[in-house]
């Protein structure tokens, strides 16, 4: 009877750890896809494709964020309700807690997600209908990543901290500077750039 109930336990850990590491393969196999989309986009130079690819490749990876926390709230899950190795009380607690949390995460993710996905949606379909906003800003910041500063023409993803807020500008066919003024044509929804011109005094 014993190693009737021990072969049954075993099977069940098992199925469980089965689980576990299907959760683990397609969290891996989205990052992957991902983070291919994001790649990619970094050689392109049309800024539709630019626009698709960001929104297919931050997709992916907001779904592979989820997966996580699915995992870890399926982990949770089990100690708690089930607890098949007969964790203590205290413990169990423990887990609840770091799992009430985990749902909160997954919550903000859902609604940060779906939030980045409608402007992003918004932007390529203003994009397309040619509905941009054009208004003179100072350039306050620059960043440019790891490349710094020192960089050659057409770099992309460049994010600019002007007197409006916050912009992003897919390609930099030319180099802006911080502390000037500039002519942007940008999408409302996303404050992505894509127009610079110089403004003549």
């Amino acid at each position: 009877m014993r190693k009737k109930s021990l072969k049954l336990h075993n099977e069940k850990n098992e199925k469980r750890l089965r689980i576990i590491l299907l959760f683990l393969m397609v969290m891996i196999v989205l990052v992957i896809i991902g983070g291919s989309f994001i790649t990619t986009n970094k050689f392109g130079t049309d800024l539709y494709k630019a626009f698709v690819y960001h929104f297919i490749g931050m997709s992916f990876l907001f779904a592979a964020g989820l997966t996580f926390c699915l995992l870890i709230l399926y982990h949770v899950f089990l100690i708690t309700v089930y607890n098949p190795q007969r964790i203590k009380k205290s413990s169990v607690i423990k887990f609840a807690c770091g799992g009430i949390f985990t749902l909160i995460i997954t919550i903000v993710l859902l609604v940060f997600g779906g939030t980045a996905a409608k402007k992003s949606i918004q932007s390529m379909k203003d994009y397309e209908n040619g509905e941009w906003q054009v208004e003179d800003v100072l350039v306050m910041d620059i960043y440019r990543g790891s490349r710094g500063h020192k960089v050659s023409f057409r770099s992309n993803s460049v994010l600019i901290e002007t007197d409006k807020g916050e912009m992003t500008l897919y390609f930099e066919d030319s180099l802006i500077y911080k502390g000037e003024n500039y002519r942007f044509t940008y999408l409302d929804a996303t404050d992505t750039i894509i127009k610079v011109e110089n403004i003549i005094e």
